[in-house]
């Protein structure tokens, strides 16, 4: 019996390592003799660069730079080859702050700029940018900040490096921008297609779980339309509507229109890295797991990429979560049986800090019906 165990983090409980070795744990608890293959996986978000630095056998090295409240902090960069990986939740994430720190009209990406110039000086020739995570809301103007793009307000002073200088910006100025960075190859990693602006954006979809109060949603919007539409009219074509734009609270644009970068799918790139087609090809069962499955799951969710895969193969896939809902739904999409690991019983607060006991002790409990599918 040969089983792959392909797991994204557990938000705020554990990693996708962490979360496999788990899993492992209860399998060989059952049966030492079943052969587990262990291909933890992200989609772009938060445990990307240290997935893909695991994979390719690279190394972190970390800087001192602006944290997302201007605060200095230490931030990785993955080096593998003559490339660079960085992740934006690292240096200007939600991970970095508590609940009464977030407020995105204080928060800032100029510190993934400064991340940006410390590779460039390492002389890579591609940059992988993980957008995913983020505390921020501002369009990227301060990563681009750090990288000589001037915004200037009508008095010709720069604006703030937030959220709240987006209202702001009456001119763009690219004399000073880092001309180094014309050569090196861009690439975008997200797992979402949103656009920049409207209903479906950065701001509406994303802006509440920053802090963003639902009073300011349509404000913010706005402003984020009209500094986009300037920079869309100086490089003459409309990257706000892109798909990914509105990526990490418009990392995703700034990235497509002043860095010319394109977007792919985290979870293509991951999955390619660790070559789980190929793993999956060769096994009998694969375990999934995530800090929650619902409906929204099948919409650029790693479990249902896994999936997806393993169905091209008929391989039966076996859920593992924290929560779970719309069971119905996840059925249908084709997971062979769902588990929530979480007992009714027990807090939110406990049930994060017992994540890897609780996920070990679940799938051991469930091992005989996988094994026998009954």
């Amino acid at each position: 019996m040969k089983i792959v165990i392909a797991p994204d983090s557990f938000k705020e409980s554990m990693t996708a390592q962490e979360a496999a070795k788990a899993l492992e744990r209860g399998v060989h608890c059952y049966d030492k003799t079943i052969k587990t293959i262990l291909c933890p996986l992200a989609d772009g978000g938060e445990g990307t660069l240290d997935t893909l630095v695991l994979a390719l056998q690279g190394e972190k090295v970390e800087y001192e730079v602006t944290g997302p409240l201007f605060n200095k902090i230490m931030a990785p960069i993955g080096y593998v080859d003559d490339m660079a990986i960085i992740e934006c939740a690292k240096v200007c994430g939600l991970e970095l702050l508590d609940e009464t720190q977030k407020d995105p009209s204080q928060t800032t990406s100029y510190g993934l700029g400064e991340l940006i110039v410390h590779a460039v000086e390492h002389q890579v020739s591609k940059i992988m940018i993980c957008l995913g995570g983020s505390a921020t809301n501002d369009g990227g103007i301060g990563m681009l900040a750090a990288l000589g793009v001037q915004f200037l307000d009508e008095s010709h002073h720069v604006v703030s490096y937030t959220m709240e200088g987006l209202k702001d910006i009456c001119n763009i100025c690219l004399d000073n921008f880092n001309q180094r960075l014309k050569d090196i190859e861009w690439i975008g990693v997200c797992d979402v297609i949103n656009p920049l602006c409207g209903n479906n954006g950065a701001t509406y979809i994303y802006g509440p779980q920053k802090g963003l109060s639902q009073a300011k949603l349509e404000s913010i919007d706005q402003a984020m339309f009209q500094y986009a539409q300037k920079a869309d009219f100086m490089f003459q074509k409309d990257y706000m509507i892109q798909p990914g734009a509105g990526a990490a609270g418009g990392l995703g644009y700034a990235m497509l229109a002043f860095l010319k970068a394109k977007l792919r799918s985290g979870f293509e790139i991951v999955s390619e890295t660790i070559h789980l087609e190929e793993a999956i090809l060769h096994c009998d069962k694969v375990i999934v797991g995530e800090g929650k499955l619902d409906k929204q799951t099948q919409f650029g969710k790693t479990p249902y990429g896994v999936l997806q895969i393993a169905q091209k193969y008929h391989k039966d896939v076996y859920a593992f979560a924290g929560k779970i809902e719309d069971v119905d739904v996840l059925k249908q999409l084709g997971f062979k049986s769902v588990y929530t690991i979480t007992p009714h019983y027990m807090p939110l607060s406990i049930a994060l800090k017992k994540g890897q006991e609780n996920l070990e002790k679940t799938i051991f409990e469930h091992m005989e019906e996988i094994i026998n599918e009954i």
